[in-house]
């Protein structure tokens, strides 16, 4: 492992059973390509400008035989040892491009998921970040250690079973969630305010003072819903955001009101739906440099904050934090 290069991949669980780990982008099939310069001559051919996506598309693209592959998972992690084998299939959404990784496993076959108490903290902070392809070789002694530990102790130091009941259920919750919000079966405000102030309140958790717009803030065809403002001592970001309530694929009228927004080139435009999105719109919306967030992400934004929603949100979403049994 000495001149292995450690990539987290935020990849669908769901390939783990295979030993793979995916990256999105279904319109180009990066096994076509020989190298990163005939990568991105496939995004050109199909017309699509990956924008800021470009260093994580490479990135993954690099992933070669013998470096090292961070999967996070539900308060865990998974690692794995890249073979360098690049495929592509349908059918798992954020997943069509892959890599083969072999897996850290129990002698069962079951994964081994590290808890992310049981790893240090700048690591663990690390893992939130959003971005899908990150490189993590300034944590290389750290994942080198844990990786000689799981090797020499079989993984037994950490309690897998319960981690995997725990994951199942919330892979549950969250589709539970997303149809009863889809379909109307909450008790969120009609209108579409409901759904606004549960993301604004969402965005309070992540630190930032947030509002919902009056629907006279913009002039013409612009708009957006919230506008939420993010600054510490070392950084500040502005977000403008346009929520909708989908049940089925996104049409693009939301996209065309954050396209006719005028605003500052830091400011990041987004798009948040409850509804499926297909692989066309988003390809528009990246060439923009907007952001989108399609059901499945949104209502696993709303599961992974709940324990800081107020009880009255909880409420009208029908969510309980209260312990449950798995066994």
């Amino acid at each position: 492992m000495e001149n292995a290069k450690i990539y987290l991949v935020r990849s669908p669980a769901k390939l783990i059973a295979d030993n793979l780990a995916g990256y999105g982008w279904p319109q180009v099939n990066f096994s076509e390509a020989e190298d990163t310069k005939g990568l991105m001559a496939l995004f050109a051919e199909k017309g699509i400008n990956p924008g800021r996506h470009r260093n994580q598309i490479k990135r993954f693209f690099s992933i070669k035989s013998g470096d090292i592959v961070v999967v996070p998972l539900h308060r865990a992690v998974a690692f794995g040892i890249a073979t360098g084998k690049r495929s592509y299939a349908t059918g798992i959404g954020y997943g069509e491009n892959r890599t083969g990784v072999e897996y850290l496993r129990h002698d069962d076959g079951s994964v081994i998921r590290v808890p992310r108490t049981e790893l240090p903290e700048a690591l663990s902070t690390r893992l939130r970040i959003r971005m899908s392809v990150v490189s993590l070789d300034e944590f290389k002694d750290d994942i080198t250690r844990i990786i000689e530990q799981i090797k020499s102790t079989g993984g037994t130091s950490f309690n897998s079973h319960i981690q995997e009941l725990e994951a199942e259920a919330q892979i549950n919750v969250r589709q539970q969630l997303l149809d009863n919000i889809r379909n109307g079966k909450t008790n969120l405000a009609s209108g579409g305010i409901g759904l606004e102030k549960l993301v604004t309140e969402l965005l309070h958790t992540e630190g930032y003072a947030a509002k919902v717009l009056a629907k006279t803030a913009f002039e013409g065809k612009a708009d957006a819903d919230i506008e939420a403002f993010r600054e510490d001592r070392f950084s500040s970001s502005k977000l403008l955001i346009q929520v909708k309530h989908y049940n089925g694929d996104t049409g693009y009228h939301a996209l065309r009101q954050l396209q006719h927004l005028e605003a500052d080139a830091d400011v990041q435009k987004w798009l948040i739906t409850t509804g499926d999105v297909q692989p066309a719109l988003v390809d528009e919306a990246g060439g923009e440099g907007i952001e989108v967030m399609d059901g499945e992400r949104f209502v696993e934004w709303i599961v992974e904050r709940a324990n800081q929603l107020s009880p009255a949100t909880l409420n009208q979403l029908g969510l309980s934090v209260a312990p449950s049994l798995l066994i």
